[in-house]
């Protein structure tokens, strides 16, 4: 049996032409995106080398030019870094000067007319007279006045507690030093008459009353304050627990009023706890007196 002849299997290798035609058509494409996606990024990079370039020259030409422009006007050849130096001592005494921290343990004015001392250990500035103003009257001692500062806080304290339910009064301010020598006297007296040698006498009269030119109701800046109803009560430490007491505790250093002898620093001011005497320092110093818990000596570095 005669084998066949090979028939020619041309359809066959016409579609294999066309696939790889097709493939060679579909990588022209792809090559040719390839080329624009290139020229576009070398065209991106060429326009930003240029512009950095050109911000470099610009940036380098300015300096040149102000650093000319300084040795010019100096009329000497001064370096970068002596012109950097010297612009910076130029900004620097430009700047306000640096203020030190105010220690808030102390007064930012110690001279202050409201922060003057008055003790046994430092009496009454020779020829002090204070400006008075009255603080109103009570039925035990009358009109009484305060330096007169000092007594419109008083009365503006008094309308503030007023509001709050609680009626002050000053039951006795200002004093002249003829007046404090009066009282100082007379109640060494009755210590006398209870049976107390002059001595004695004398030392606990000033546990109560401070020797007449260092007392501070001499100044005009101390005052007595009680409760109305409280007018004639005998001064005792209890009355610490009567609400006007504990609302003056409480609200005086807003109007610039300090509890001038805490019950602790009896050392320190050399005058029994008196929870009624009050003394205006201003309410600066008030506040930080009474949030320190400080005796005016202590605040003021006059305890010896």
């Amino acid at each position: 049996m005669q084998n066949e002849p090979n028939t020619p299997r041309a359809p066959q290798s016409a579609e294999v032409r066309a696939r790889a035609a097709e493939r060679r058509r579909q990588k022209e494409i792809l090559r040719q995106k390839a080329m624009r996606r290139y020229h576009i990024l070398m065209t991106v990079l060429a326009v930003l080398s240029f512009f950095a370039v050109f911000g470099v020259y610009f940036i380098v030409t300015s300096i040149s030019g102000a650093l000319r422009g300084s040795q010019e006007s100096s009329g000497s050849g001064k370096s970068v870094s002596e012109i950097v130096s010297e612009s910076a001592q130029d900004s620097e005494s430009e700047a306000e000067p640096a203020q030190p921290a105010a220690d808030p343990a102390k007064p930012a004015d110690p001279e202050l007319w409201s922060l003057l001392l008055t003790n046994t250990t430092h009496p009454l500035p020779e020829g002090y007279e204070p400006e008075l103003e009255s603080v109103g009257a009570n039925s035990r001692n009358g009109q009484q006045f305060m330096e007169k500062r000092a007594a419109a806080k008083l009365l503006e304290m008094f309308e503030a507690a007023k509001a709050d339910g609680i009626e002050l009064v000053a039951r006795s301010a200002y004093r002249s030093t003829k007046e404090q020598t009066k009282l100082f006297d007379s109640m060494k007296a009755n210590y006398i008459q209870q049976g107390m040698s002059e001595e004695e006498a004398f030392a606990e009269t000033k546990k109560w009353r401070n020797e007449p030119g260092t007392s501070e109701h001499e100044t005009g800046l101390a005052v007595d304050i009680v409760g109305a109803q409280d007018i004639n009560a005998n001064l005792v430490g209890e009355l610490e627990e009567r609400d006007w007491a504990v609302w003056l505790k409480t609200h005086a250093a807003d109007y610039g009023f300090i509890l001038r002898y805490p019950a602790d620093k009896t050392e320190f001011t050399g005058t029994s706890f008196e929870p009624w005497h009050y003394r205006y320092v201003g309410a600066e110093d008030a506040k930080k007196i009474m949030a320190l818990g400080l005796s005016l000596e202590e605040y003021l570095g006059m305890t010896q």
